[in-house]
């Protein structure tokens, strides 16, 4: 059933490590997921595009039936010292898992539908759990600008503990995308916005975010219909924008969704 090898392959071991380089993540289509809980939300989940599989043998037992829906050749079964060998975690936890890209698929905007644009963030952590809040707010669609960090990034991954899976992350122009559907409300987290407890929130929109050191660039700024800000009591600078994120969106979702 397993493809059961002694050793891992110095080929295989120098092919999985290449895949912690965003060159090589792209040239083959392929990307890393690390972490026991995520692996299994994504054994579990019908297209879930995995190229193969490189575990332990107490991750093989405990999750036989998942297992047994891949082919034999997909399942690897090694030790923690190979583990160590392909991770990119200080502790390893207790498989590997290579996944495809997911195929492109064209997303059909709607004025209903709420959508975060991420202007240039650059901090993996940031965007993972940016694609977290997304998920827990009931938002499956996250537009990146081509500088944005790189969604597939083991960090990034990581952060979203799972969510990443049924979030589509979708690298565009922000500022072509605002102009191509100039009927949608822009709303823009800028220092200088209206109190986003006095902003009156549609049901769908586009939810702007900031880089986490220079926030919205000028050229979107122009092109936000709405403004608006997180007001402070305290005297921090600034939040980073992964927090700033999940206040905007439970303001908007208190509104929309639960009235309160």
């Amino acid at each position: 059933m397993l493809n059961n090898q002694v050793l891992i392959s110095k080929a295989q071991i120098k092919f999985i490590r290449s895949l912690h380089d965003k060159k090589h993540r792209i040239e083959e289509g392929l990307f890393i997921v690390e972490g026991e809980k995520i692996i299994v939300e994504l054994l579990n989940s019908p297209n879930n595009n995995i190229h193969s599989v490189f575990a332990v043998n107490e991750f093989i037992v405990r999750y036989a039936n998942q297992l047994k829906r891949l082919s034999s050749e997909k399942v690897h079964l090694i030790n923690e010292k190979e583990l160590a060998q392909i991770s990119n975690l200080q502790s390893p936890n207790l498989a590997l898992v290579i996944v495809h890209f997911a195929a492109t698929k064209a997303i059909e905007i709607q004025t209903v539908k709420k959508y975060i644009l991420l202007d240039n963030i650059k901090d993996p952590g940031n965007l993972g759990t940016i694609i977290r809040t997304a998920d827990w707010y009931g938002i499956d669609t996250i537009f990146c600008s081509p500088d944005c960090v790189e969604s597939t990034n083991p960090k990034v991954i990581q952060a979203t503990m799972g969510s990443f899976f049924r979030v589509n992350i979708c690298e565009v122009s922000l500022s072509d995308l605002i102009e191509q559907h100039k009927s949608i409300t822009t709303y823009g987290a800028v220092l200088e916005g209206e109190n986003v407890y006095n902003t009156e929130f549609n049901e769908g929109g586009f939810l702007v975010i900031g880089s986490e050191s220079h926030g919205i660039s000028e050229e979107l700024k122009t092109l936000i219909d709405k403004k608006i800000r997180i007001p402070s009591i305290g005297k921090a600078e600034s939040l980073n924008a992964s927090i700033a994120t999940a206040i905007l969106c439970s303001e908007w979702a208190r509104q929309v969704n639960f009235k309160i």
